[in-house]
């Protein structure tokens, strides 16, 4: 195998990884931990798939489609403008209206909660923190040709060693006995739900494609050269990924009797590794959570720059894009970021069955001939989640409930009536991939009162800053 070959896969996968752990990646296991108690493993297994494991599914299904360089992604098959239209709001959506001023907000409140610095409101602390934050960010990131070997040089090293720091003080140093009363009477569903909040899924589609031009500029233009270097980058970020997200459970859970169940999750990270590392801890915590949280702004920045200079034509820059997606999320993070994850809430819950049926639907793109079959499932998937958006909002529409299995709910983004209309009939019909027999076999499994319960529970919690 060629050594340059493997190097700078290790590298772009420590950038990949330094991209999607973010600020959410962060707070969500040691909870996972702390509320599992002795079923910790089963959690973070649960958490860990639901997460990395459909990222890394969709990165895969970039690969087995042949659409990881272009930049339609996965919709290509949707057609030209449908498909630069799903993956604009996408990037939007993920990007300046919620994920980037997410990271600086994030990032503040963890880092500076500890010395007694308020999150919520104005202030002096918090606009001198986002000025530095997100101008060091679009800076990284001014550079498209350079973007991923800057969080992989400046960043990663400081963020993988920071969380390996942790992770073996916490295996070393253990904060006590693992409490043996499990507080979470569904550990395996709520860690999942966790993993899904990340949205590591949405981020996977556009990440894979910052990456694998990244490989290219680096000489690796071949079909088999690209599939390689993007399987073993892949592979680098996951297991990087499965060492920190597991140590992270592990501290969780030898905090279980330290801490109440009702614990606010920033609050639990800063307490977690404050009990680790004493007073040295607000600085530590400090330096890994702005870093942590930057590192998935430049790539986000960077993404939204790509994707914009390439869906106006060249009408706006890669540079002017990142410049104004930098500043635009900066005075969002300030004055308006629970407004703005409202608006971008339901925007995000329409677009996430779509987006699921089409990477469904990837893995098996050599057998499925027909772009129709796409574009159907796509539709009903989309018509159904718009419906249950207006309901949601209070609109009288009621169409909703006369589509199939409407009772069945599944997660708060996708209703019964998206796996009946969307993928699983439109596959079914259409190619035969999935029986009426299995369908319903599936569907039938799908009982009324966890996943209501779990519908409401997402809707709380999705958009939430943790």
């Amino acid at each position: 195998m060629n050594k340059k070959l493997v190097r700078d896969s290790f590298v772009v996968g420590a950038a990949l990884f330094a991209m999607f752990f973010g600020a959410g990646n962060v707070v969500f296991p040691p909870y996972i931990g702390l509320t599992a108690g002795t079923q910790w493993f089963t959690g973070f297994l649960c958490y860990y798939a639901a997460d990395v494991g459909l990222a890394l599914l969709t990165i895969y299904a970039l690969l087995a489609s042949s659409c990881i360089d272009r930049k339609e992604g996965l919709f290509h098959r949707l057609g030209g403008t449908p498909a630069m239209l799903m993956m604009l709001a996408i990037i939007l959506c993920i990007g300046p209206l919620l994920a980037i001023p997410r990271t600086g907000a994030t990032a503040f409140a963890i880092s500076f909660a500890p010395l007694g610095y308020s999150s919520k409101g104005f202030s002096l602390a918090k606009v001198l923190y986002s000025v530095a934050f997100f101008g060091i960010s679009t800076l990284l990131a001014y550079r498209e040709s350079n973007m991923v070997d800057a969080i992989a040089r400046y960043l990663s090293p400081i963020k993988i060693g920071g969380f390996f720091l942790i992770v073996c003080a916490a295996v070393v140093w253990p904060l006590g006995e693992i409490n043996p009363n499990v507080r979470d009477a569904r550990v395996a569903w709520n860690s999942i739900l966790a993993g899904y909040q990340t949205l590591d899924v949405m981020a996977s589609l556009v990440f894979g494609y910052i990456i694998v031009n990244a490989l290219k500029g680096k000489g690796y233009t071949s079909g088999s050269q690209k599939a390689l270097s993007v399987g073993l980058s892949s592979l680098v970020a996951g297991v990087l990924l499965f060492i920190i997200y597991g140590g992270l459970c592990y501290l969780g859970a030898t905090g279980s009797g330290l801490y109440p169940a009702d614990t606010e999750k920033g609050a639990l990270v800063s307490g977690l590794v404050g009990g680790l590392f004493g007073r040295a801890s607000n600085v530590l915590l400090a330096v890994i959570m702005t870093v942590s949280c930057m590192a998935t702004a430049v790539g986000l920045i960077g993404t939204t720059g790509t994707f914009i200079s390439q869906f106006s034509k060249g009408r706006f820059s890669y540079r002017a894009v990142a410049v104004t997606t930098g500043l635009f999320s900066m005075v969002i993070s300030n004055v308006g970021l629970d407004s703005i994850i409202s608006l971008a809430a339901p925007v995000l819950i329409f677009l996430y069955p779509g987006t699921l049926a089409v990477i469904v639907l990837s893995l098996f793109d050599k057998f499925i001939k027909n772009d129709n079959i796409f574009r159907f499932a796509t539709v009903g998937a989309l018509l159904s989640s718009g419906l249950s958006v207006l309901e949601d909002f209070g609109l009288p529409v009621g169409l909703t409930a006369m589509l199939p299995f409407e009772s069945v709910a599944w997660l708060d983004f996708t209703r019964p009536d998206f796996w009946h209309c969307g993928i699983f009939c439109t596959a079914g019909q259409g190619q035969g991939l999935i029986s009426g027999s299995r369908r319903w076999l599936i569907c039938s499994r799908l009982t009324e009162p966890v996943f209501q319960a779990l519908r409401r529970q997402f809707c709380q919690s999705i958009c939430r800053q943790s």
